[in-house]
């Protein structure tokens, strides 16, 4: 008996342990108001004059935080999920995070409610450009539709946990319905 004991407390303290994440990132950010760029499907680019910026950066976060943070989903195997003012629960998972040289990416998945989000930020100057793609338009659902039923496809529309990222998106030409495009400047940590 005393054994089963000593195995369930190993376990539960082994599952705790890769359950646990750890911050590996956390940077704070600005975004120029004055420097956001819309882009509409069929459209193209959205002149200045016609956006209301004050209400885009309410919406999605002139000012704000990125972290990121790492789970042990097994002995081998690591999840990296984003949390910012948009996605600010236990986040979201990330299809890239890659740090070179001066260089940070990161590429979300398309979230349940068809948003992702894309950041390249300079280490050295803090240079971010962070892009917003809006995929909540029935044509993108009808293609999407297409798609699942075309068993023709090489390439798997979805990942081993039935994510869609960016490169199988662009790999398939499936366009955004918005694509936001925001500039400004990204710094580790968090201003009092």
């Amino acid at each position: 008996m005393k054994n089963i004991v000593v195995l369930l407390v190993y376990f539960c303290a082994l599952s705790y342990a890769y359950a646990k994440p750890k911050n590996v990132l956390k940077l704070s950010c600005e975004f120029d108001p004055n420097l956001i760029r819309k882009e509409q499907s069929n459209i193209g680019f959205v002149e200045d004059d016609k956006l209301n910026n004050e209400k885009i950066c309410k919406n999605l976060g002139c000012k704000n935080f990125i972290e990121v943070n790492q789970y042990n989903i097994s002995n081998n195997e690591n999840e990296y999920r984003l949390r910012n003012s948009w996605f600010n629960h236990q986040g979201i998972l990330l299809d890239d995070f890659i740090t070179v040289d001066d260089t940070i990416t990161i590429n979300t998945f398309v979230s349940q409610a068809y948003y992702l989000e894309s950041y390249i930020i300079n280490k050295i100057t803090g240079e971010t450009k962070r892009t917003f793609y809006s995929f909540n338009d029935p044509k993108f659902f009808n293609d999407i539709s297409e798609l699942e039923t075309n068993t023709n496809k090489k390439v798997p529309l979805y990942n081993k946990n039935g994510k869609l990222s960016l490169k199988t998106l662009k790999l398939f030409s499936l366009e955004p319905k918005e694509i936001f495009h925001f500039e400004g400047q990204c710094y580790r940590g968090v201003p009092i």
